[in-house]
């Protein structure tokens, strides 16, 4: 990823609500490594259970604002994985995020779109990790491209996904609410 500056990465959230408060940035943003991470993922200091996930899509900046919603203890032991880095963690260890879909119809701002990921927002280091070869694996580089690249698609797919206003289901979605077409 190219490196971005902070106006950059603060203008770039695209469902923040205009009545928030400003976008406050990792302690540590003069020290990201930029060519060695897919996506800059924080949590808000202020706030525990807000996070931010900004990435390069279309040769700009695009983020969004995340929610998180309280881990669920019903899942006991049980394995999750993370949507993005497609890793299977212990069930406290992803949790579920919402993004609030931008509009400025009040009732359309309760659309949301939601993902399964990593609660310490830490996927560039799994993808990263060396990966345990078997003797008929690819090389260790093609697997770690292959990791980067698909962590970077769906990234994209999901930053893209929160700000494209909401399309209309077809005739059925007219039909379902009771409207005329």
């Amino acid at each position: 990823m190219r490196p971005m500056t902070r106006e950059e990465v603060r203008g770039a959230i695209v469902n923040l609500d205009p009545a928030a408060k400003r976008v406050r940035l990792p302690a540590r943003f003069d020290d990201v490594r930029w060519h060695r991470i897919d996506y800059l993922g924080w949590r808000d200091p202020s706030s525990p259970k807000r996070a931010y996930l900004v990435t390069e899509a279309d040769d700009r900046a695009r983020g969004v604002l995340l929610r998180q919603a309280p881990n669920d203890s019903a899942h006991g032991s049980r394995a999750m994985m993370c949507d993005l880095c497609r890793f299977a963690r212990r069930f406290n260890e992803v949790s579920l995020f919402t993004a609030q879909r931008p509009s400025r119809d009040k009732r359309e701002r309760l659309n949301a779109v939601g993902l399964l990921l990593c609660t310490d927002l830490d996927c560039a280091v799994k993808v990263h990790g060396k990966p345990v070869r078997e003797a008929f694996d690819r090389p260790v580089e093609e697997i770690l491209r292959s990791r980067r690249e698909g962590l970077r698609s769906r990234t994209v797919a999901f930053v893209r996904s929160v700000g494209e206003p909401h399309r209309d289901r077809g005739p059925r979605a007219r039909h379902d609410r009771n409207e005329r077409p």
